[in-house]
């Protein structure tokens, strides 16, 4: 599992510089004290940068196939204006205001790449946020906006750490899904390798998809 190999290299970087350090900060008839004082510190700076790294991993969930990642039900509350209410892969709800004519949903994506593609034959995902459009451009640009991050890294960023460097693992973003909101339509959204799309539940949301989309 891609998640596993992550969370493996990380433990077992962050273990191997804490015993060094240890090792070096408690070794008898130090040799340059000092400058071997400063690498042990050092040392430890990055085993806890490695226990923030494993923690923004567990962020993340494994892709499983034809599994939704999110349940999107709708309810209007005026106009332009609807409590959306999500449900993620563990069952959580949770509940918006937001204003537009459409919702829009976005993911993180990591996966390996290269040699080590193997590695991991799923990739992780993290939902990143919710928000919504509008149709008319001018509405896009005066109106009110509504903009929610479902989920942030505490400390370190990897996604952010990789996107800025060629590595063995490819960061995206999924392909960014958006449909039309409509009193009482629910739709499943789902992640694939390939991007995002999303399927009506019901028969509001099937019939706003013949009508609209």
């Amino acid at each position: 599992m891609f998640q596993g190999s992550l969370v493996f290299i990380l433990v077992v970087t962050g273990l191997l510089l804490l015993l060094f350090s240890v090792y070096l900060l408690f070794k008898r008839g130090w040799f340059l004290a000092w400058l071997k004082g400063s690498f042990a510190i050092a040392l430890v700076a990055g085993a806890v940068y490695s226990l923030f790294s494993l923690l923004d991993v567990l962020s993340y969930k494994q892709l499983l196939s034809e599994v939704p990642i999110a349940t999107i039900s709708i309810y209007e509350k005026g106009d332009q204006y609807y409590d959306l209410t999500l449900i993620d892969a563990d069952s959580k709800e949770h509940r918006f205001d937001v204003h537009g004519d459409q919702w829009q949903l976005d993911a993180r994506l990591l996966t390996w790449v290269g040699p080590l593609a193997a590695v991991g034959k799923k990739p992780l995902y993290r939902l990143d946020r919710l928000s919504g459009r509008y149709v008319s451009l001018e509405q896009a640009r005066n109106a009110e906006q509504s903009i929610f991050s479902l989920k942030e890294s505490s400390y370190v960023d990897l996604w952010q750490l990789f996107n800025q460097f060629d590595s063995w693992i490819d960061v995206s973003y999924g392909s960014a899904v958006y449909m039309p909101m409509e009193n009482g339509a629910v739709f499943s959204v789902y992640l694939t390798a390939k991007g995002m799309n999303v399927r009506p539940i019901n028969s509001i949301a099937r019939k706003v998809l013949k009508e609209e989309w």
